[in-house]
């Protein structure tokens, strides 16, 4: 497209960036190949390789100027100008950016698909979805046009139209296993358990990659979460170990360990918990913050409030150096503990600091409310999940928030 080191550019890029097993040494060493590559060719070549590097290495600035510098430089390039308009930051892009983009190529597909996103979560599902709907027109035999239509439509609550474009992004060339994925969403807001794991079946049988299907196997214990079937739920946990140790991926190993303590402990299981708990903290020499969540929670709902004091603080040490943590779930751990030991008004206090549109902030804050004896406040919060139709299977504190707001339909599953 831009001349003989397009695809060496391009190709090393999307290398590097779905590669989970490069350093980061050989991650910019690669990337730095591919910006040496392109230097043989001309400056418009040059620049945007450099502008995929500092893509993969998340400096926004530098990444805007180059894109901006090579949209100015061959202005009849559209993914230049997608990239111009922060079309590579996903979400982070500016709406009037995408709008004006659009307007300037109005049969430009790829544009479609992140202005169909972000006008969705400005509050336009109209126009989100009149965008993704013209992303499938303007492309209707590639598979991502169908997925992302489907989802939005999923969110509507559209979700017989959902399945059909699901089907459809399934059905094209490339392979395209999130689909399937999507499918077992649809079939498990429905309450269509079974169906929903022959679909991630089918995910795990078309994924690209070993973490790809470690992944929909995640999901595959979502389903069991947000049914409440305990034991079929600690089954596939066990699983989803074996699976993580067979490809060395540690972090996930003493997660999944830390969630079957949580298991254990909503069972009330204590010595089945805190088993699991220690094998959690020895599964990996960097244990992953998760650990101390689940840490957390577990040692509450046996109300070992000592124990579960402690993990939150460790959450919270690792939370001032690592930006990974999330935040919500601190938020939610904390309110947890408060309105256990009798004191939801000061639970509420810390909720409502927090994301008031996460799902497990929005259940603890419903159980708060109920202990306060606000049975219509609590109502309604929990009514604000089980009417939001976006489903993530591998979340699993967000499924079983979704299963706990439904009602007092058993305690299965993770908190």
């Amino acid at each position: 497209m831009h001349g003989f080191s397009w695809f060496s550019r391009l190709d090393r890029w999307l290398f590097v960036t779905t590669s989970a097993d490069l350093s980061s040494a050989d991650r910019n060493a690669e990337l730095n190949r591919g910006v040496a590559d392109a230097a043989r060719a001309n400056t418009n070549e040059l620049v945007l390789a450099a502008a995929y590097r500092e893509v993969a290495l998340n400096h926004t600035a530098a990444t805007k100027a180059l894109f901006s510098a090579a949209s100015q430089l061959m202005p009849s390039d559209r993914l230049a100008a997608l990239g111009a308009a922060g079309g590579v930051f996903g979400f982070g892009t500016p709406l009037s950016a995408l709008r004006e983009l659009v307007t300037r190529y109005p049969d430009y597909p790829i544009a479609y698909n992140t202005l169909a996103y972000l006008s969705w979560f400005a509050g336009d599902r109209a126009g989100a979805l009149a965008a993704a709907k013209r992303q499938v027109e303007l492309n209707p035999h590639a598979p991502n046009p169908h997925d992302t239509y489907a989802e939005l439509l999923q969110w509507n609550g559209n979700f017989a139209d959902a399945a059909a474009h699901y089907k459809q992004a399934a059905s094209l060339s490339p392979k395209f296993p999130e689909a399937y994925a999507g499918l077992a969403e649809v079939a498990a807001l429905q309450g269509q358990y079974d169906q929903a794991r022959a679909y991630l079946n089918q995910a795990i049988a078309n994924a690209w990659t070993p973490q790809e299907k470690l992944g929909y196997m995640r999901q595959i214990a979502g389903t069991y979460a947000l049914q409440g079937a305990a034991d079929s739920l600690l089954k596939e946990l066990d699983i989803i170990v074996a699976e993580a140790k067979a490809q060395n991926n540690l972090q996930i190993v003493a997660t999944t360990y830390a969630q079957i303590a949580a298991t254990q402990a909503n069972a009330g299981n204590t010595a089945g918990a805190h088993q699991a708990l220690a094998m959690a903290q020895a599964a990996s020499p960097d244990v992953p913050w998760p650990v101390y969540y689940y840490g957390a929670m577990t040692h509450a709902m046996l109300k070992h409030w000592s124990p579960a004091g402690q993990q939150l603080a460790a959450l919270k040490v690792r939370a001032a150096t690592d930006p990974s943590v999330a935040k919500d779930r601190i938020a939610a751990a904390e309110g947890y503990q408060l309105t256990q030991q009798s004191r939801p008004a000061d639970a509420l206090k810390i909720l409502m600091a927090a994301d008031t549109t996460n799902f497990l902030v929005m259940n603890r804050i419903a159980e708060a409310h109920a202990a306060l004896g606000h049975s219509a406040e609590a109502a309604a919060w929990n009514n604000r999940i089980t009417t939001n139709y976006a489903l993530n299977l591998a979340d699993f504190p967000a499924v079983n928030a979704r299963r706990r707001a439904r009602g007092p339909a058993g305690k299965a599953g993770t908190p």
